[in-house]
C-alpha cells in the first residue's frame, strides 16, 4: 500500500523495467486478482505489503507480498482491492513517469495529495469488495487498519485510525 522510496527496490527485483512482456516471460509469479485486469505479481520478499505501478512500457502492475497473502488471506483481498482502486482512480497513471520516477525526490511533490489518494483507493476497495460479497476483506482492512492506532500507515499517509474510520463511513455509505 505504501508506494515511496522502497517502490524502486520492488521494480528493480521484479525486473518491471524490461517492460511486461518481458516480466511474464521470465515467469514471474502472479496471482488472479478479482477486483481488476491489471497483473498482479506476488514477491516473497517484497518490503511494501503491496504497490501499483507502471512497468517501462506504462503497463499498470500490481505487486503484492505473498507473505500476506497466505498469513491473512482476508486483508490480501482488501490489497488487491485498494492497489486495483489507485489504477481505476488514476493515481497511478497521473504521476508515474512525470517526475522522473519512482523514489524520494518524486513522491516529494506529490506528499500533499498522498494521504486523500490513500482514502479514496480505501473507499474504492470496499464498493469492490462490497460487489464480489469479500465481507471478510473489509472487516480484514479495517482492523489491520485499527493496527496502527494514531500512526500514520505509510510516509504521509493517514493514520491508521483515519483510515479505519474511513473505511467504515464507505461501508455504511453503500
Amino acid at each position: 500500500m505504501r508506494l515511496p522510496i522502497i517502490a524502486a527496490a520492488a521494480i528493480a527485483v521484479l525486473g518491471l523495467f524490461y517492460g511486461s512482456a518481458d516480466a511474464a516471460r521470465l515467469r514471474y509469479p502472479t496471482v488472479e486478482n478479482p477486483y481488476c485486469g491489471v497483473p498482479t505479481y506476488v514477491l516473497r520478499e517484497l518490503p511494501e505489503q503491496a504497490m501499483s505501478t507502471v512497468d517501462s512500457s506504462k503497463t499498470p502492475v500490481i505487486v503484492v507480498s505473498s507473505n500476506t497473502l497466505s498469513r491473512t488471506p482476508a486483508y490480501g483481498q482488501f490489497l488487491m482491492a485498494h492497489e486495483c482502486c489507485h489504477h481505476t482512480l488514476g493515481h497511478v497513471e497521473r504521476y508515474s513517469g512525470k517526475l522522473g520516477g519512482v523514489g524520494p525526490q518524486a513522491f516529494f511533490y506529490i506528499q500533499p495529495a498522498l494521504r486523500q489518494m490513500e482514502l479514496d483507493a480505501d473507499c474504492c476497495a470496499i464498493k469492490l469488495l462490497r460487489e464480489r460479497n469479500h465481507i471478510d476483506g473489509i472487516e480484514a482492512g479495517r482492523m489491520t487498519m485499527l493496527s496502527f492506532g494514531n500512526a500514520p500507515t505509510g510516509a504521509h499517509y493517514p493514520t491508521g485510525v483515519e483510515r479505519a474510520e474511513n473505511i467504515s463511513a464507505c461501508g455504511a455509505a453503500d
